[in-house]
């Protein structure tokens, strides 16, 4: 691969002709730009605390792992656990953005207690496990147990579930929702008419926010 830097007050690199086998870009970065022409290896932008990495690429397992502020953006696929914690850790992202305008696998956001994670594609199982706060967003489609064992945070899916937990329980249909984790946020406005669950349930006194297209699921409740 090659690296290009650039003079500015904002510092640019440009990692070019990247490959899978390149892991690590952007381990506890701080502030500037990353772009990479290429797919990346694992371990995108860890403990990252600030700055901008774009890969116009794919991306491997771990994306954004322990992420605390900043923005990723992957225009193509990713793996499994983005925006997680470490195996057997117990803290996810706590800040920043990362989207990701394909797909991803599994377990996203596990663990995650603030930030965003928005995914234009579909997503596989276990979608914000764990959660304990934070925005995720799905356009696609998920597969099934989304927001098992979540305490806090909010999951939106926009297009069809596959299966539901038993242990949420539903609130009723809302439309347009402004989403809040916390009474001093600004919120997250998604459009569209939503089934709102509450859980998991599995857990004690949980404030877990579902919001299940209705569009997209319209025998869901049937």
């Amino acid at each position: 691969f090659d690296v290009e830097l650039k003079d500015s007050e904002i510092p640019k690199m440009t990692v070019k002709n990247s490959s899978i086998k390149l892991k690590r870009i952007g381990e506890n970065m701080t502030t500037g730009e990353i772009v990479v022409e290429g797919d990346v290896g694992m371990h995108l932008g860890v403990e990252m605390k600030g700055g901008k990495i774009v890969v116009n690429g794919n991306a491997d397992n771990w994306a954004g792992q322990g992420m605390k502020d900043g923005e990723i953006i992957i225009k193509g696929n990713a793996k499994d656990y983005i925006g997680s914690t470490y195996r057997g850790g117990y803290k996810g992202m706590s800040g920043g953005t990362i989207i990701v305008e394909g797909d991803v696998g599994h377990e996203i956001g596990e663990y995650m207690t603030r930030g965003i994670i928005h995914v234009k594609g579909n997503a596989k199982s276990h979608v914000g496990i764990h959660l304990s706060g934070g925005i995720i967003i799905i356009d696609g489609d998920v597969k099934d147990r989304i927001g098992g064992e979540m305490v806090k945070g909010a999951i939106v899916v926009k297009g069809k579930v596959v299966d539901m937990l038993p242990t949420f329980k539903f609130e009723g249909i809302v439309e347009d929702p402004v989403i809040k984790i916390r009474k001093k946020d600004e919120g997250v406005k998604v459009e569209g008419k939503y089934y709102k669950y509450s859980g998991d349930y599995c857990l004690n006194k949980p404030k877990g926010q579902l919001y299940i297209s209705v569009e997209s699921n319209p025998d869901l409740r049937k």
